[in-house]
């Protein structure tokens, strides 16, 4: 069924060139501007850059290129990309408070591609939380409060489906779709209204229940590569250069008249071989909460006690880079079922509807999936919103069903699942990103520390036993009898 539900893609793959015409091999000594990774944020600084009359342009990305990869596209195979060359894989370190049986084997995702972790992700569009926005502003961060960004975004979006808020923009180069909704989300949403669950806007993250907003357009990924870098690339060839499977190794700094030290260039390796190129104006690091801080250690930026144990010459002692790592640490619940009608879509004819209009089960990631954002009593972070006083959700869950996987036994050998994958929102345990070695290969040393916080531990508590509350009771009356897995 997979292999017929992927023809249409490769008949498109095969049409393509064998390398990727967006790729620069003639790298010049001097551009204006230097983006280190192209991923979600690297891709649209990169062309909104290199769209300015007359800058120049130098994207580098460690990964490869997304091109000629059927598993890219395809909503089907997404579990495949994860596994593979194209993510980093990252090492965490080994847990105090969490992860205890896993041990040292517990790792963290990452795109290793262009578009990033959008090429390899489950395709779920978050514009990120209001409140989080108001909030950097009232900390100190002008220019950032929601009414400043919200435009932008609006900018950037394509709501290709009626159903989408207006409050989500058109005619701009990231497509965006709901995503399909088949009878377990129908039945889920349908019994959380006569609980007293509200269908709430999702692009606002208020309390409540609504469908899922999906980076896919006609079933296929609509990753941050293929909506802002190939999207009329040929218009920007000559201002916007790529180049790929470079990995940055340091940023290069002079002393100016100040006494300041300033970024004139950075090194990265390709096939073996370190290269130099230098930037007229400006260095821009979007390589992500993890390589990042990397990158900035090893050019000699970061804790000076750090630097020197790592014998790395300090640039300036900036104890803030790595420090303060928040991940929203999540779990998942299953529930067990016989119940062949939340997950019976995938036929012959849900196979046709996909490779001709590039809709129904197969356009979707999960098979159909639906969030939930709901409030417990301990709110992670303290926000202060001075001027904004808004109620937020401290927990996120997302809802999905499909065959139950082989890994999971029941005792009335159950054949199908319904899953729900909870994330705090606001935790308030940090973590830290320290080099492991100079060697720019190397992975950094990542330790979340997770759920070191009493309030995060007592939300992972509440948060999954409301929600296996809610789930039991919104599929009981519907009358689809479910166990939980434990």
């Amino acid at each position: 069924m997979v292999k017929s539900t992927l023809v249409a893609l490769l008949l498109t793959l095969l049409a393509r060139k064998s390398y990727d015409p967006m790729i620069t091999n003639d790298v010049s000594e001097e551009y204006d501007f230097i983006v280190v990774g192209a991923g979600a944020s690297g891709a649209v600084v990169a062309r909104g850059l290199s769209d300015k009359t007359g800058m120049t342009v130098l994207l580098l990305e460690a990964g490869d290129s997304d091109y000629n990869n059927p598993l890219v596209p395809s909503a089907i195979k997404y579990g495949k990309l994860q596994q593979s060359f194209y993510n980093w894989n990252y090492d965490i370190a080994k847990q105090k408070y969490s992860l205890l049986e896993m041990g040292k084997n517990a790792k963290y995702p990452g795109g290793k591609i262009l578009g990033g972790s959008t090429s390899i992700n489950a395709m779920v569009y978050l514009r990120g939380s209001p409140h989080d926005y108001d909030s950097w502003e009232d900390h100190g961060a002008k220019g950032w409060s929601w009414k400043d960004v919200e435009p932008f975004f609006r900018k950037n979006e394509n709501a290709v489906d009626d159903k989408i808020s207006e409050k989500v923009g058109r005619g701009g180069v990231l497509n965006i779709s709901i995503s399909y909704e088949n009878l377990f989300t129908a039945k889920l949403k349908t019994a959380a209204k006569e609980i007293g669950i509200k269908e709430v806007d999702y692009i606002d993250e208020i309390e409540g229940i609504s469908p899922l907003i999906c980076t896919r357009y006609k079933g296929l990924r609509q990753s941050s590569s293929e909506a802002f870098l190939r999207s009329g690339y040929k218009e920007r060839q000559r201002s916007l250069h790529i180049v790929t499977n470079a990995l940055v190794s340091k940023i290069h700094f002079v002393t100016v008249t100040s006494g300041k030290q300033k970024a004139t260039g950075v090194s990265y390796i390709k096939d073996g071989k370190i290269s130099n190129v230098k930037a007229r104006k400006e260095i821009i690091l979007s390589a992500g909460a993890l390589r990042t801080p990397q990158i900035l250690m090893l050019s000699g930026i970061g804790t000076k006690n750090h630097l020197e144990e790592m014998e790395i010459d300090v640039v300036r002692d900036l104890p803030g880079v790595g420090a303060n790592f928040q991940d929203h640490f999540g779990h998942f619940v299953y529930h067990a079922t016989n119940d062949s009608r939340i997950a019976s879509d995938m036929t012959p004819e849900s196979i046709t509807e996909y490779i001709i209009n590039g809709t129904g089960h197969n356009s979707a990631v999960t098979g159909g999936s639906i969030v939930l954002h709901h409030k417990t009593k301990y709110f992670g972070t303290n926000v202060t919103l001075s001027s904004k006083k808004r109620p937020f959700p401290s927990i996120q869950a997302f809802f999905a069903s499909g065959k139950l996987p082989l890994v999971f036994k029941s005792e009335e050998n159950h054949a199908f699942y319904t899953y729900s994958i909870l994330a705090v929102q606001h935790p308030k345990s940090r973590g830290e990103i320290r080099l492991k070695s100079t060697n720019p290969s190397d992975q950094p040393n990542i330790d979340p520390n997770y759920l070191s916080e009493e309030d995060d531990i007592k939300m992972h508590i509440e948060g999954p036993m409301n929600f296996i509350d809610v789930t039991l009771k919104v599929l009981d009356m519907q009358h689809t009898h479910v166990v939980l897995l434990k």
